[in-house]
C-alpha cells in the first residue's frame, strides 16, 4: 500500500463511485497531483450494495445530462483503462398507467431527443414484443430507452480508480480522515496515517458526508434511508428465452406502482421504493456506527409485500422463482432528492460531491461536473439543481431532512406536477402576516423554506392535494387567478412575497458598485427595490 504523501493539489475524501470518478476526471483534466482517501476499502459504503442500474431518464435537465454522460462513458471505459467490466445495455421499459404519466414520458422524450438520445414512447403491442412475459392490464403505454442497463458497481469503481492511477493520481485506502484545519490559505487534512496539505478538498463521503462536513463547520443537509431489493433464483422460462435470443430482457420499471424489475443472470431482481419506508441513523437511539463498511441492515420484507404481489401479477413467471437473497443497505438523501455537487457553502477551496441517491447512474457525469468546478470554476451544464448552495441553513435540521427524505423515497417515481406542493417539512419560515393571508384562503408552496401564497381559494374550491396532480391549467386555481389578475389590472393589489434577501448598502460609491452587480435599476437612496444579482 502506498504511503500518504505530505502534499497534494486536491484531496478527495471518500472512495465510492463518485469519489473515484472525480479523481479520474481531475486526472483527465491534467490535475494528476490529486489524492483520494478512503476510510476502508474502495466501494465499502453505498456503492458495494448498489443494484447498479444505469438509466438516462430524469425529469431534470441537469440530471439527465449527467446520466446520459455516464452511459456514454461506461460504454468505452473498460477499453479506455484496460479493466474488465460487466456492463449490460439492455434498454428499459418504463410503464404508464395514466394519461398524465404518458404526458410526462412525452416531455422526457423531447428532452432526451434534444440531448441526442433515441428515447421513444411506445404502445402495448411494442411493450409485449420487447417483454414477452409481461401482462399489460391497466397500462396506457411505456417509455422505451435503448441506452438503459446495469453495471457492476465494484468493477466500475475499480476501473475509474485504475484509470486515475495510470494517469498519476493516488489512492490511499484504510486511511480515515479525523479532522481538517486551515493554515496559510491551505487545508491540512488529518488522517490516521498522518497529515496532508492541499489547496482543495472534496467531500465525496457518501452517507458519511455529514460527518465530514462538520469538520469544516458545515451541516450537510441529508439523511439516510434503508433501501431493499430482492434477488430471485433461476427461472427456467427466462433462461430458455435468454439463450434463444442471446440477450437479457429490458429493465422494467412500473413507476406508478413504484418498483423496478431487472433480469439478473437467469433470475430476477425486484427493487421497490415503498411508501411505508424507513429512515436509519435518524435518532439518538439509532446512531450511525463508527464503521459500517460492507455491512447491511436486517431484512424487512413485510414492507415489500404489496410490491412483490403486484410484480408477480405483472410478470407471472416471477411467482415461480424462489427467493435467493435480500439486500438492505443505506442510501443517502438530500431534502429534494438531488445530489450535492459544487462549492461547499461558506468554505473556501472546498467542494462537495456527495449525497447521491443514484450514484451509479450519475457517478460518471458527477465526476465530470466536479472536475469542471475545480479546474475551471464553472460547469458546462447548468447545475443549480445540484448546487449545495441551493439550500440555506434551515434545510440541515435533522427532522426536516428525515421528513423530506422519506417523502421523496416513498414517491421516488412520482410525477413532478407543476402546481403540486409536497406536504412534508412545511411551515419552516412564515411571514409576519402568514395567518392573516391564510385566513383569506391562501394556498401555499414552500420556497427555500418560506411559505408563499400561490393562489387564493374561495369557499367550495377544491384545495385537496389530489386536485393539483395534473398538467392541465384549468384546475380550481384558474378562476381565482383570473379574478386576481383582473382586480390588479383594473384597480390595485397587495402582494406578500416572503423569502427575498434584504440588504442595506451604505457608504461612498455604494450605488455605483450595486449598479454593476444587479440587473435592472438601482433603487433611489432611502428606498427599497427588487433587483436580481447577475452571475
Amino acid at each position: 500500500m502506498a504511503g500518504l504523501p505530505t502534499t497534494a493539489r486536491v484531496v478527495i475524501i471518500g472512495g465510492g463511485v463518485v469519489g473515484a470518478s472525480s479523481l479520474y476526471h481531475l486526472a483527465k483534466a491534467g490535475w494528476t497531483d490529486c489524492v483520494l482517501l478512503e476510510k476502508n476499502e474502495l466501494t465499502s459504503g453505498s456503492t458495494w450494495h448498489a443494484a447498479g442500474n444505469v438509466p438516462t431518464f430524469s425529469s431534470s435537465w441537469s440530471l439527465m445530462n449527467m446520466q446520459r454522460y455516464s452511459t456514454e462513458l461506461y460504454r468505452g471505459l473498460a477499453d479506455a483503462v484496460d479493466y474488465p467490466m460487466n456492463y449490460h445495455v439492455t434498454g428499459s421499459l418504463r410503464l404508464a398507467h395514466t394519461k398524465e404519466r404518458m404526458q410526462e414520458f412525452q416531455r422526457a422524450k423531447g428532452m432526451g431527443r434534444y440531448q441526442g438520445m433515441d428515447i421513444d414512447v411506445v404502445g402495448l403491442d411494442e411493450i409485449k414484443r420487447r417483454y414477452p412475459f409481461i401482462e399489460t392490464h391497466e397500462l396506457k403505454g411505456a417509455l422505451y430507452d435503448p441506452s438503459d442497463g446495469d453495471i457492476d458497481p465494484a468493477q466500475l469503481t475499480q476501473a475509474l480508480a485504475k484509470g486515475a492511477r495510470d494517469m498519476g493520481a493516488k489512492i490511499i485506502r484504510f486511511c480515515p480522515v479525523t479532522g481538517v484545519r486551515r493554515e496559510n490559505d491551505e487545508w491540512v487534512v488529518v488522517t490516521a496515517q498522518g497529515e496532508i496539505r492541499c489547496e482543495i478538498v472534496v467531500n465525496a463521503a457518501g452517507y458519511r458526508a455529514a460527518e465530514i462536513g462538520r469538520m469544516f463547520g458545515r451541516e450537510v443537509p441529508m439523511m439516510v434511508m434503508s433501501h431493499q431489493y430482492i434477488l430471485f433464483e433461476e427461472i427456467p422460462e427466462l433462461a430458455a428465452w435468454s439463450k434463444e435470443q442471446g440477450k437479457k430482457l429490458p429493465l422494467l420499471r412500473d413507476v406508478d406502482t413504484s418498483y423496478y424489475l431487472r433480469q439478473e443472470k437467469t433470475g430476477m431482481n425486484l427493487g421497490p421504493y415503498e411508501r411505508n419506508c424507513r429512515a436509519h441513523w435518524a435518532t439518538h437511539n439509532d446512531p450511525m456506527p463508527e464503521d459500517f463498511s460492507f455491512q447491511l441492515f436486517p431484512d424487512d420484507l413485510d414492507r415489500l409485500e404489496h410490491y412483490l404481489a403486484d410484480a408477480v401479477a405483472r410478470v407471472p413467471i416471477l411467482g415461480t422463482a424462489g427467493l435467493s437473497k435480500v439486500i438492505n443497505g443505506p442510501i443517502p438523501y438530500a431534502p429534494d432528492g438531488n445530489p450535492l455537487i459544487g462549492p461547499m457553502p461558506g468554505v473556501p477551496n472546498a467542494f462537495e460531491a456527495c449525497v447521491f441517491t443514484f450514484g451509479i447512474a450519475q457517478g460518471g457525469g458527477a465526476g465530470k461536473v466536479l472536475a469542471e468546478w475545480v479546474t475551471e470554476g464553472q460547469t458546462e451544464w447548468d447545475m443549480w439543481s445540484c448546487d449545495p448552495r441551493r439550500f440555506t441553513s434551515f434545510a440541515a435540521a435533522p427532522d426536516y431532512c428525515v421528513a423530506k427524505g422519506m417523502e421523496i423515497y416513498g414517491n421516488e417515481y412520482a410525477i413532478q406536477f407543476p402546481r403540486h406542493a409536497w406536504p412534508a417539512g412545511r411551515d419552516r419560515k412564515l411571514s409576519p402576516i402568514h395567518d392573516r393571508i391564510k385566513a383569506r384562503g391562501a394556498c401555499f408552496d414552500a420556497y427555500n423554506g418560506w411559505e408563499r401564497a400561490t393562489w387564493y381559494a374561495q369557499p367550495g374550491d377544491d384545495i385537496s392535494e389530489e386536485a393539483a396532480l395534473t398538467f392541465r391549467r384549468d384546475g380550481p386555481w384558474q378562476k381565482r387567478v383570473r379574478e386576481e389578475c383582473l382586480a390588479v389590472r383594473d384597480a390595485a393589489g397587495i402582494l406578500d412575497l416572503p423569502g427575498f434577501s434584504r440588504f442595506n448598502l451604505e457608504g461612498p460609491g455604494a450605488a455605483e458598485w450595486l449598479s454593476q452587480q444587479v440587473t435592472g435599476l438601482v433603487p433611489r437612496p432611502g428606498r427599497i427595490g427588487l433587483v436580481y444579482f447577475s452571475d
